[in-house]
């Protein structure tokens, strides 16, 4: 464990350069979030967020993945200093939701270079300010999503993820092994990725292909009643790009996307690569050089 003297030239001891990266962040979210306190009825220390971020570090191994989980209770040994001896620090920092509906951090790399000195001069272990703020950062990013799943009108049709055309393999409510995506009806954007996965799934005839409108309600049906396989989007950045979650009106909806393969996506995406780099031959490429 790093202690608070400095160097020999006065300077103060340089951050462990082998701790925690918060790339390597493990996230797991609540299945049902907390329901949104009144703002203006705020009691400070009293209400608290639906996830907390928790980084271990041990003697023998030093500092584990950064993980962000649930709130929950802490599991401390009768013995741990922090209850003997007050061997812990406390760092005050707050995020502020601006008019615009942004999160900001005011001048959070202050925060993070106090709080590493509070570190040192209590003899605890050492980190890089840079990566730490970079975890919480991750804590404050709305609900962990990646991507916004844009719905449609009063019903929530499904329409896209991101700027990626969006599809479901399922089993439908007729029991039929199906591909589906939303149809051209003017809000979805005719991508050229789409077209061919239409086209690349017609042609195998190994389930139905249908572009219809699916509402969310349909949708979380499916899930619950384990009907569905794979959800994915497509587009020219990412080809093919599996989907593992969706939260929707406070809930986390797990997609078995990863747990099935994901078969059909890799299948799209394999077909798909082998043409656009001339591993098959297909007239859907043309030889510019």
């Amino acid at each position: 464990m790093e202690n608070s003297k400095r160097g020999i030239d006065g300077s103060p001891p340089q951050p462990d350069t082998e701790g925690f990266k918060a790339a390597d962040m493990e996230v797991e979210l609540v299945q049902k979030s907390a329901e949104k306190p009144d703002p203006n009825q705020l009691v400070f220390g009293t209400v608290f967020s639906d996830h907390m971020l928790m980084i271990h570090w041990t003697s023998a191994r030093g500092w584990e993945r950064p993980q962000i989980k649930p709130m929950q209770n802490l599991s401390l040994h009768p013995a741990v200093s922090a209850l003997h001896y007050a061997v812990e620090l406390f760092e005050g920092l707050k995020a502020y939701r601006g008019m615009d509906n942004k999160i900001r951090l005011f001048r959070p790399m202050l925060n993070m270079e106090r709080m590493l000195r509070s570190a040192r001069r209590a003899c605890l272990p050492s980190f890089d300010p840079k990566e730490m703020l970079d975890c919480i950062k991750k804590l404050a990013v709305a609900a962990g999503c990646q991507q916004v799943l844009w719905l449609y009108g009063d019903e929530h049709y499904v329409t896209e993820a991101g700027t990626m055309n969006l599809f479901i393999y399922w089993i439908n409510e007729h029991g039929e092994e199906e591909l589906v995506t939303p149809p051209l009806d003017g809000v979805i954007l005719p991508g050229v990725l789409r077209q061919s996965i239409l086209d690349l799934a017609r042609k195998w005839n190994q389930f139905k292909v249908e572009e219809r409108s699916i509402t969310m309600n349909k949708l979380v049906d499916a899930i619950k009643n384990n009907r569905i396989k794979e959800i994915f989007g497509s587009g020219t950045a990412c080809v093919v790009c599996p989907i593992g979650r969706i939260l929707y009106k406070g809930e986390n909806l797990h997609i078995p996307t990863m747990e099935n393969g994901p078969k059909l996506a890799s299948q799209i995406l394999e077909n798909l690569t082998d043409m656009q780099y001339g591993k098959v031959a297909s007239d859907w490429t043309q030889i510019v050089v």
